[in-house]
């Protein structure tokens, strides 16, 4: 896929949510196989915010895509700035408006991530709200009613800024995305009003167990990028450490 000759200046938010979801996606299991899997924190770090694919001529890593494009060029929970300054050029691609959704179409190659799904323009508003209740309706969502708990997959915690404005909000925004007795359920526990919310571990193992593992050290000195810039072979630059 020539991605360095595509252009997202004259797409709408709906195409170019749906494009760069399927890019990041895919471009996560392309990047394991050249680069291999991150197995702690700091590798993690190194991995998301050095990789990068050349898309249109500009240079984006994982970060930038998620944060930076599809989370509307919204910090970076465990960041202290925005991904894009106000003079960055890839600024212009940043969606209008944030949609939480998004984390449940995103997969960052986790066992806690959600599934992959391919994502369309035309139908992406069907297409968020389906991948919300699959991610809800499974193992992401425990309600224990003994303990009157609510456990929800992490990214819950460590994006709920993006859901609502605070822990106890979480199990009404939750309820949106449920159906039929789980959604009674809660709402049961909710009219209660006493739903302790708590937050499962996140699994980051990966099912791509033949792939190598990476390494920060494996980008001591330079960044690869995934995508050839034009008449030119893969290529490094300097990493920003």
């Amino acid at each position: 896929c020539e991605l360095q000759a595509i252009s997202l200046d004259d797409t709408d938010d709906a195409a170019k949510t749906a494009f760069v979801i399927n890019v990041y996606n895919l471009m996560i299991k392309y990047a394991f196989c050249k680069m291999g899997i991150p197995a702690t924190s700091s590798n993690r770090s190194s991995f998301f915010d050095n990789v990068s694919i050349n898309l249109g001529g500009g240079i984006f890593s994982f970060n930038d895509l998620e944060h930076g494009i599809l989370r509307a060029n919204t910090r970076h929970p465990y960041q202290l700035t925005t991904r894009f300054g106000s003079r960055d050029s890839r600024k212009r691609l940043s969606l209008e408006k944030l949609d939480c959704r998004v984390h449940f179409a995103l997969n960052c190659g986790a066992k806690s991530c959600p599934p992959v799904k391919k994502y369309t323009a035309e139908a992406i508003e069907d297409e968020f709200e389906l991948a919300a209740m699959a991610f809800c309706e499974g193992g992401n969502v425990v309600i224990d009613v003994d303990g009157c708990q609510l456990h929800l997959n992490k990214i819950l915690q460590w994006y709920m800024a993006d859901f609502a404005a605070s822990k106890d909000d979480l199990p009404q925004k939750i309820l949106q995305y449920l159906r039929g007795e789980k959604k009674e359920t809660l709402n049961k526990l909710i009219q209660q009003g006493n739903v302790s919310v708590q937050f499962l571990e996140y699994d980051w193992s990966s099912d791509d167990i033949n792939f190598a593992t990476f390494e920060k050290s494996d980008l001591s000195d330079k960044v690869m990028f995934l995508s050839k810039p034009p008449r030119e072979k893969y290529y490094l630059v300097q990493e920003k450490l």
